[in-house]
């Protein structure tokens, strides 16, 4: 049924329409600019911002009739309107309020530029260190080692939930140094989380950075081949931890804790793993962790078929357990949340919004971006649904919404 929408003086609300404010976000305290008037202290509101008509929505053949009621009023003979009476104590306290959490969204996404620009920096230098391994593996050493660097201060910056977008950001083309970057922010963020010590994380995210640069050496007709492989090129992919142990040939990038964990990164717990076949404590705990950080990226980010955040981790507990350690696991739920950063989901209240961090107080009730088209998408709200008292009704996957929703919720603000 087609919506229509009639200009309605504000004396003329009532409980139960439908309208849209002609207020950018800003200049209202209400969090959509279309809403169903719920009671009449929202009508006084309206009245005190000082608006002499509003948008009333109802389908065509309701919006004809409202019409022509108005037009039938004799308004050109009303007396001039009183001036808005001003708002009381509690009104300025909500109006600032709003103006404060309008603030702190507009800070947020400035951080997430910036920390897409920064990470993006992380991208090319990692690129330029796996080009240096065989000339100047030193030269590799100290680009990855600035990298690192680089992640620790956008976590300090920005906050953890902030990085982890990025690594949820499903960016086609990055390459195999994007993997890299991914796996070793995730898997620090999770030593972090599990009171690892600071030199023990160094090494494992230098370990995380190249531990797959022996698929550097196999063509990409293979990587990237959409049909199961033959036994010959199954063999040949199952040999890159040993071509990558070849590339790591330099002083630094050679200590032997480094090459244990490329060596062993696709180790499983019950042995099933490849390529010596380890089991339980066989297999190292920095190596148990990366493994739990290169899986998850893989399911969410890998060349071939991509799942949802929220389906991802579904699948690691599913088809995964007994094979990585329980206790990561635990702790990849507690960093990412039930419904994972970057997981699109519909709200109770039938909006479309994607999960941008965890709330601590409650796990089911993660802070979002709303999808609003009435609000330019720099300036979306970043809110927690505990504070607005809604409820993930299910988690949505990204593929099949529409393309608009989709754009506007994206991690790239560049053009916006």
């Amino acid at each position: 049924m087609a919506v229509s929408e009639v200009r309605v003086p504000v004396e003329k609300l009532e409980v139960g329409q439908s309208i849209r404010l002609p207020l950018s976000w800003k200049e209202h305290p209400f969090l959509f600019s279309r809403f169903t008037i719920k009671d009449p202290q929202q009508i006084a509101i309206i009245a005190k911002l000082g608006l002499k008509y509003v948008f009333l929505q109802a389908d065509s053949a309701s919006a004809q009739l409202i019409q022509q009621s108005l037009d039938a009023d004799s308004l050109a003979n009303s007396p001039a309107p009183e001036a808005p009476p001003q708002p009381s104590e509690e009104e300025l306290a909500l109006l600032r309020a709003q103006e404060q959490e309008r603030q702190a969204t507009i800070d947020y996404h400035r951080q997430v530029r910036r920390c897409e620009q920064e990470y993006n920096k992380a991208l090319e230098q990692l690129k330029a260190a796996y080009g240096y391994l065989a000339a100047s593996p030193d030269r590799a050493f100290a680009e990855a080692s600035s990298v690192i660097a680089t992640a620790q201060e956008q976590m300090e910056a920005y906050g953890e939930q902030v990085l982890l977008l990025q690594v949820s950001a499903n960016q086609d083309g990055k390459g195999l140094h994007y993997h890299g970057l991914n796996v070793c922010v995730l898997a620090m963020i999770l030593a972090r989380a599990c009171d690892f010590d600071p030199a023990d994380i160094r090494l494992m995210a230098m370990a995380a950075l190249f531990h797959d640069v022996g698929k550097l050496r196999i063509p990409h007709s293979i990587l990237n081949k959409r049909v199961p492989l033959t036994k010959p090129e199954q063999a040949y992919v199952d040999a890159h931890p040993k071509m990558a142990l070849e590339m790591l040939k330099g002083a630094a990038l050679g200590h032997k804790r480094i090459k244990q964990m490329v060596a062993n990164h696709h180790e499983m717990l019950d042995g099933s793993g490849y390529p010596q076949g380890l089991q339980g404590e066989e297999i190292c705990t920095l190596t148990q962790l990366l493994s739990v950080a290169n899986e998850y990226d893989h399911l969410i980010n890998g060349s071939h078929k991509r799942l949802s955040p929220h389906l991802a981790l579904a699948y690691l507990f599913k088809f995964r357990r007994g094979q990585l350690n329980p206790d990561f696991m635990q702790s990849l739920v507690k960093v990412l949340g039930l419904y994972p950063t970057g997981s699109m989901v519909r709200l109770s209240n039938d909006a479309v919004a994607k999960v941008v961090g965890v709330d601590e107080r409650d796990q089911k009730s993660p802070r979002v971006i709303i999808y609003d088209p009435n609000v330019p998408r720099r300036e979306a709200r970043v809110v927690s649904l505990l504070d607005l008292d809604l409820k993930v009704q299910e988690p949505l996957v990204e593929a099949e919404l529409p393309s608009s929703i989709r754009d506007y919720l994206s991690l790239n603000l560049g053009g916006a």
